[in-house]
């Protein structure tokens, strides 16, 4: 893929379920494992401030923080050479087969750890900003992690510049030493099922499967159809919109072609709010993403639900009727 930035849009849009039924009237349920305040912890708040966390998955994050993108991957039962191997798939994958990667060594967390540096470079002539023009890169890196794991990091630098490649090391630091910067256990045994809003449980619509679920993020899959959500304390008005119109336009930017956005009047989880609307081109139709975010007492919530265009008016069953239209 030629854009830097594509595997946000695999988180977002993956396009949508054609059963168009109603989501099934679920119990409300009490709040189950703790929110900590706010979308990271104290310790982390200053040093990923402006990041935006992306569910990946149940063992796996990505952290959007302006030009630098992160991830973090726990890896059980695997050497530092087979996550090293994992993650330069990953990006070939995404950047396609131009990555230049050249191993060595990184230290992070008072020691040195097996790594890799790459660039996505337009010409020959060395991969670094001064010699060719680089649209991407970064470094991979294989950090040993409690209870004999391997975390698997990596981080994508827009136009390989040099600030947000030390931001990328910056991350790195935090992450080699103290993990999930959220504090979430990243294991697939701790996914909250069923997958849950503070408030209330949610369905999965047959055919479908929660790909991450956790006291404040998730997201709910279908061959067609998508619905992610994330939550964090405690809700303050001009930081949910914020968030909200940040995550959105770093969405659009991720689905090329896609159409100008439309503020419009909704509901989400019964309560009024403005609610973003967009298109995207795909090979079975337009991609219609309906985003917004609401203060539910002292929480914001921010979901997304993406569907064919012609499963207008009605919403998927996978969004479970968080989204309505007055």
């Amino acid at each position: 893929m030629a854009n830097a930035w594509k595997w946000v849009a695999a988180w977002w849009c993956v396009v949508l379920c054609s059963c168009a039924t109603s989501a099934p009237q679920v119990p409300p349920v009490p709040p189950e494992g703790a929110t900590p305040v706010g979308p990271f912890l104290p310790a982390a708040r200053a040093l990923f401030a402006g990041c935006t966390p992306v569910p990946d998955g149940p063992t796996s994050r990505v952290y959007q923080c302006g030009d630098s993108t992160v991830w973090l991957v726990e890896r059980k039962a695997v050497t530092s050479e087979r996550v090293l191997a994992l993650a330069r798939a990953r990006l070939v994958e995404r950047l396609g087969e131009r990555v230049v990667v050249a191993e060595g060594a990184l230290p992070l967390a008072d020691r040195s750890w097996p790594a890799a540096r790459f660039a996505v470079c337009d010409a020959e002539g060395g991969g670094t900003e001064a010699s060719t023009p680089c649209r991407a890169g970064g470094y991979l890196v294989s950090v040993a992690g409690p209870l004999g794991r391997q975390r698997e990091l990596g981080c994508v630098a827009k136009n390989n510049a040099q600030p947000a490649v030390a931001r990328c090391l910056e991350l790195f630091e935090y992450l080699a030493a103290k993990g999930n910067p959220e504090g979430e256990l990243l294991d697939e045994q701790a996914m909250l099922l069923p997958p849950r809003l503070p408030w209330r449980s949610l369905a999965v619509p047959e055919k479908c499967q929660p790909s991450e679920s956790t006291s404040r993020a998730g997201r709910i899959r279908c061959d067609d159809a998508s619905f992610v959500w994330s939550v964090y304390r405690p809700a303050r008005t001009e930081v949910t919109v914020r968030w909200r119109d940040q995550s959105v336009s770093e969405l659009r930017a991720a689905l090329p072609g896609a159409g100008p956005v439309k503020e419009v009047a909704c509901l989400l989880e019964q309560q009024p709010a403005r609610c973003l609307r967009f298109t995207a081109p795909t090979s079975r139709g337009p991609l219609v993403v309906w985003a917004g975010a609401t203060h539910w007492d002292d929480r914001a919530v921010f979901a997304a639900c993406s569907f064919l265009e012609s499963e207008e008016p009605a919403f998927p069953a996978v969004c479970n009727g968080a989204f309505s239209v007055p």
